[in-house]
């Protein structure tokens, strides 16, 4: 059943990159189409007209493929669907220019076919804008790889629980190695506790910015361990390991003041649902776990993904 789901999905994805690929190429097509026979035009106004509609087609196609470039991937297929679209709606021009032929002014049956042609690009652009914004507002990003590498010593802390006496004895503590999603260590830690997460923070953008491929924005600035329960919270030393500055928010600390001040005036004065809102929130991921619950280590990988919602583990 996983399969068969897997397949159909592949196949989904594929129809509509085959699908943009095509109105792009026709859009493109027929912009040339009206561009090269523009100065064949004998009649000013049909000349103005032209031009405005060589005008219309050249701007929507240019924000179709604004809207639409982040999902869509040129597969083979994908492009040998452009070639033909675009010499279909292109061909019979470019043949009459180098024969010299004037094309026929369309009569009322030509005319009712480019205006059929015209509502089916834009039905099949309304579909696949439709479907590549779904995927942006609900698109994982992997931005941290955290591998529990399931190695374990012991070390002597001391700690004092609130209202208590000082204590020491030795913990348990975990391997853990952080890396970013191409695979380069930026911290390795040894860690106590039953679970480590990540304190970061997050620039959380309108969904229309969303949906033409800008996403959130994000700074991971530390990781820190937790523990099971309420009673192991109070009585066990807490550990907060800071990371290298990652993420498309990291500044240097000299711009850092700046940042905060351009942000702060950004969403002050984006009002609620416009198209240029922004929220800006100081977030942490779940938990991902370094024991099991009999306390033996955990030997596993983990990605720290950011989801529209924040950061989560994956």
């Amino acid at each position: 059943m996983d399969t068969v789901l897997a397949r159909v999905i592949g196949l989904l994805a594929s129809a509509r990159d085959l699908v943009a690929a095509g109105v792009l190429a026709s859009v493109a097509a027929l912009f040339l189409r009206e561009a090269v026979t523009l100065r064949a035009e004998a009649s000013r106004l049909r000349a103005v007209l032209k031009a405005l509609l060589a005008i219309t087609l050249l701007a929507a196609g240019a924000v179709y493929a604004l809207l639409i470039a982040p999902s869509l991937r040129w597969r083979p297929a994908a492009v040998w669907v452009a070639l033909a679209a675009g010499l279909l709606l292109l061909g019979p021009t470019v043949v009459g220019a180098a024969t010299g032929r004037r094309l026929a002014v369309p009569g009322l049956v030509g005319i009712l076919n480019r205006a059929v042609v015209v509502l089916a690009l834009l039905l099949a652009a309304a579909v696949t804008l439709m479907s590549a914004g779904f995927l942006a507002l609900t698109e994982d990003r992997p931005v941290l790889i955290v591998d529990v590498t399931g190695e374990t010593d012991a070390k002597i802390v001391r700690w004092a629980p609130p209202g208590q006496p000082l204590r020491e004895e030795p913990l348990q503590r975990h391997h853990v190695v952080f890396r970013e999603p191409g695979g380069e260590a930026v911290a390795d830690a040894w860690i106590y506790g039953d679970q480590v997460a990540i304190k970061g923070r997050v620039l959380r953008l309108s969904p229309l910015l969303n949906v033409a491929g800008v996403p959130n924005l994000f700074e991971l600035v530390y990781a820190h361990n937790g523990y099971t329960t309420a009673e192991r919270h109070n009585a066990f030393p807490h550990l907060a390991l800071k990371l290298e500055p990652m993420g498309p928010l990291a500044v240097h600390p000299l711009w850092q003041g700046l940042q905060a001040r351009l942000l702060a005036a950004w969403e002050r004065g984006a009002a609620d649902g416009s198209t240029w809102a922004i929220r800006s929130a100081t977030t942490e991921s779940t938990y991902f776990p370094l024991a099991e619950p009999d306390g033996s280590p955990v030997k596993r990988t983990f990605r720290l993904v950011l989801t529209p919602g924040g950061l989560t583990s994956s």
